[in-house]
């Protein structure tokens, strides 16, 4: 892969990547949104909540 001036190289303990900067604005919304629903999941889980309900509801656990 090709990292340009302007990418955005991402990383943490399972790996890195690099966002093309025409996309990171795209990236970033989809990665909140996902960082929402795992909030969420953790929550439900948290109260209670069994695996299966909190995976169909938000598609992740």
């Amino acid at each position: 892969m090709r990292v340009r001036p302007g990418d955005f190289i991402v990383g943490d303990c399972d790996g890195v990547m690099v966002v093309p900067k025409e996309i990171a604005e795209e990236v970033l919304i989809k990665a909140e949104k996902v960082e929402e629903a795992e909030q969420k999941s953790r929550e439900d889980l948290a109260k209670g909540a069994l695996f299966e309900e909190v995976f169909r509801k938000y598609g992740r656990a």
